[in-house]
């Protein structure tokens, strides 16, 4: 089987590196990094054009393409190669509204009555203001569009100037000024994620992430700094406890919708003293998710894939994981991740202790600069 990963990061890599292991795969990547093009040919494609990576995939007969995170999905990746009988893994264009709309995710939470923190939508900026100015702090600001921005805001007036700002920016072409008002939820931030395929979920395993640079209590927000994943009876059963109070209750939600769905549907979510709450939904793994969690799977991933596509995951029976813990840390240039070098050598990756997996995210590896990518 020919697959074709499409990516930069370290999720991309991850997925190269897991789907390299299969004995029945002949792997790609698009455009992959300096890790992963140690496992995989490089193929060059511009992924903001999904009909050029159909056609290139249709004329290499590559029988199926893995989106390691959801742009492409939202250019309409699955949309365009329908015909070509070609599978992706990965919802559709309309389906992922879940990610690239905040303000529909929030009103789908409510509308279906999923736990998610209190908090509303908007489209109005004098609306909008007047529900800010009653809330108490600190409090959460984000734009529709994830690319627009937000923040956690403790101050009232730097909230409002914030929430002003995230209305006058628009982050793409065609994006909307909407923006969502929260309350800040105190707990651990999890991400959950399962592979679906429309009407059948096969969980994965509950990852902690961290958010933030350092442990500072005035620490910038830096989305992917860490994550674990546990093997503790308590991961278990907060696993079991997130695929029946939401993931089945959102897929199902998702079919009263009439948005057909496969793929990964992933949630994040704060674990309070009241439960988990949903603060985000998404169709791919987080970047971190994936590097700690792909190394725990015990198994092939390819007939997962497969039966997701093909409507089949009853089929199969639950994946294996190693019994063992997975912790990954960032390591991220100076200054991140507000002002840092574009290029910076790499070194001491050939030092690295043995067991330890290295996944490179949006590096390259231009002549004369020489490293070595752990496998």
């Amino acid at each position: 089987m020919k697959i074709l990963v499409l990516g930069s990061d370290g999720r991309a890599h991850a997925l190269v590196w897991k789907l390299f292991s299969s004995p029945s795969a002949e792997v790609f990547c698009a455009p992959g990094n300096g890790g992963a093009v140690q496992l995989a040919p490089q193929v060059d494609v511009d992924l903001e054009r999904a009909s050029e990576i159909a056609r290139w995939a249709f004329s290499e007969q590559i029988d199926l393409i893995v989106p390691a995170d959801s742009n492409t999905l939202w250019a309409g990746m699955v949309d365009e190669v329908v015909s070509m009988h070609i599978g992706v893994f990965g919802a559709s264009q309309r389906s992922t509204r879940l990610e690239w709309s905040r303000c529909y995710t929030k009103e789908f939470l409510q509308r279906y009555g999923l736990p998610t923190a209190r908090g509303r939508s908007f489209t109005s900026l004098p609306t909008a203001e007047k529900y800010l100015a009653a809330q108490s702090l600190p409090v959460v600001l984000k734009a529709d569009h994830p690319a627009g921005g937000g923040g956690i805001y403790h101050d009232r007036y730097a909230a409002l100037e914030g929430l002003r700002g995230l209305f006058v920016n628009r982050p793409i072409e065609g994006s909307s000024h909407g923006v969502v008002i929260e309350e800040y939820l105190l707990g651990s931030s999890v991400s959950f994620s399962a592979i679906v395929d429309g009407s059948t979920a096969i969980p994965l395993l509950p990852v902690r992430t961290y958010d933030q640079l350092s442990a500072a209590p005035d620490s910038p927000r830096a989305p992917g700094m860490g994550a674990i994943s546990g093997n503790s009876s308590y991961a278990q059963r907060l696993g079991t406890h997130l695929h029946k109070h939401l993931i089945d209750p959102i897929i199902a939600a998702l079919a009263q919708e009439g948005l057909p769905y496969w793929g990964i549907l992933g949630i994040d979510c704060v674990i309070t003293e009241q439960g988990p709450r949903v603060v985000g939904l998404r169709c791919s793994l987080r970047d971190m998710e994936a590097q700690v969690m792909l190394p725990r799977l015990d198994g092939d991933l390819v007939p997962l894939m497969e039966a997701a596509i093909s409507r089949r995951l009853h089929q199969l029976p639950p994946p294996r994981w190693r019994d063992e813990a997975s912790v990954g840390v960032a390591l991220v240039s100076q200054g991140y991740p507000n002002h840092f070098p574009a290029s910076a050598p790499l070194r001491g990756l050939s030092d690295i202790d043995k067991g330890v997996l290295v996944f490179h995210d949006q590096t390259h590896n231009p002549a004369g600069l020489r490293y070595s990518a752990s496998t």
